[in-house]
C-alpha cells in the first residue's frame, strides 16, 4: 500500500542513522583509534549533517501499477498536444507515441521497496501499514498505533521529533485529518472507525499544522458531543475554512488548521482530476506548511495523497 512512503522514510532515517553514527563515532577516545582511522572519523562526523526538515510523502494505494499508468497518460498527453499541433500529418497516421512522461520521484538516486503485511492479513489496510512507517511496529488491520491486544501504545516518529528535538510538526492529507493514515501520526486508537476519539487526539497532540479534508463526526457518533473545531479553537488552533481564511495564516501563526473550501464526497477534496484553477492543490497546502513551520529548528510534515487507494477502490 505504501511501497513509496517507505522508501522515501527509510532514506530520511538512513540520513539521521548516519549522522548518529558519525557522531558515536567520534566519541570514542582519540587513544583507542589508530591515527589514520580518527582522521577519517574527524572527516566524516565534520560532513555529515542531520536532517533539518523532513518530507514525508505518502501516495496511499500507490504502487508501481498506479505510477506507470499515471506515467504513460502524462505522456500520451504530451505526444497528443504535440502532434495535434501538425496539420501536415495524414490522419490516418494514427498516434504516435514518444514515451511516458516520468514523475518527479521517478528520478530519485535510489528506489526501494517494501514487503505490506500486517499482523494478521497479506492485504493490510491504511490503519496498520501507516502505523508500521511511523512506529516501526507491526498491528492489526484497523488499529492505529497499538499492538495487538490494544493495550500497548506506539509513540510516533512525529511524537519524538516534537517531543525530543522541539520540532514543528505538520500533517496534510486529500481525504479527511482524522482518516487512517494522518491519525496514525498523531493517534492511538484500536479501532480506525473512532473518527471522534481520533479527533480528539489531534487536538491534544499540539502539532502545529493540519491541512486538508475536513473532520469526520466532528460532533461524534450520535451528534451530541462538543464539536472538536470548537474544541481545536479553544486549545489554541486558527481554524479555516475559506481561502481568505487559508491567506490570512501565515508564519507568525502558532497553530493552525485548515479545511478545504470545496470539499467534495465524504467531505475530502476533490479528484485532481475535477479540480478547477480557483480551487486549492494538495501542494498549496504544503506550501502553506513550509510558511507556518518555518523555524531554525526543524520540521516533520507528512502529506497523503489518500485518493488514489478511493479511486482504486471505486475501480
Amino acid at each position: 500500500m505504501k511501497k513509496i512512503a517507505t522508501a522515501l522514510l527509510s532514506c530520511a532515517l538512513a540520513a539521521a542513522t548516519l549522522a548518529g553514527c558519525a557522531a558515536n563515532a567520534a566519541q570514542v577516545p582519540q587513544e583507542s583509534q589508530e591515527p589514520h582511522t580518527a582522521a577519517l572519523t574527524a572527516t566524516a562526523a565534520a560532513s555529515v549533517k542531520s536532517p533539518k526538515y523532513v518530507f514525508l510523502f505518502i501516495g496511499d494505494g500507490m504502487s508501481y501499477p498506479q505510477i506507470q499508468s499515471t506515467s504513460d497518460y502524462l505522456g500520451a498527453l504530451k505526444d497528443a498536444d504535440y502532434w495535434q499541433a501538425q496539420p501536415s500529418l495524414d490522419d490516418n497516421q494514427g498516434a504516435i507515441l514518444d514515451g511516458p512522461e516520468y514523475l518527479n520521484f521517478m528520478n530519485f538516486e535510489a528506489a526501494g521497496s517494501a514487503v505490506t503485511y500486517d499482523s494478521n492479513s497479506f492485504a493490510p489496510d491504511s490503519a496498520s501499514t501507516a502505523t508500521s512507517i511511523s512506529t516501526g511496529h507491526k498491528t492489526y488491520s484497523g488499529s492505529i498505533n497499538v499492538d495487538e491486544t490494544g493495550t500497548i501504545e506506539y509513540e510516533t516518529i512525529a511524537e519524538q521529533l516534537k517531543a525530543q528535538k522541539g520540532w514543528e510538526i505538520g500533517v496534510i492529507t486529500s481525504v479527511n485529518l482524522n482518516h487512517a493514515t494522518p491519525a496514525a501520526f498523531y493517534a492511538h486508537q484500536a479501532s480506525r472507525s473512532s473518527y471522534y476519539e481520533i479527533g480528539l487526539e489531534l487536538v491534544e497532540s499540539g502539532f502545529d499544522y493540519f491541512a486538508g479534508g475536513g473532520l469526520l463526526k466532528p460532533t461524534g457518533s450520535s451528534g451530541d458531543q462538543t464539536d472538536l473545531y470548537e474544541l481545536a479553537q479553544e486549545a489554541g488552533y486558527t481554524v479555516a475554512k475559506t481561502h481568505a481564511e487559508a491567506d490570512a495564516i501565515g508564519t507568525n501563526t502558532e497553530k493552525a488548521i485548515i479545511i478545504d473550501e470545496d470539499l467534495a464526497d465524504s467531505d475530502a477534496m476533490a479528484y485532481e482530476l475535477d479540480r478547477t484553477d480557483d480551487m486549492w492543490a494538495l501542494a498549496d497546502y504544503v506550501a502553506k506548511g513550509i510558511e507556518v513551520l518555518d523555524n531554525d529548528t526543524g520540521f516533520f510534515m507528512m502529506c497523503e495523497g489518500g485518493k488514489i487507494d478511493w479511486a482504486c477502490h471505486a475501480n
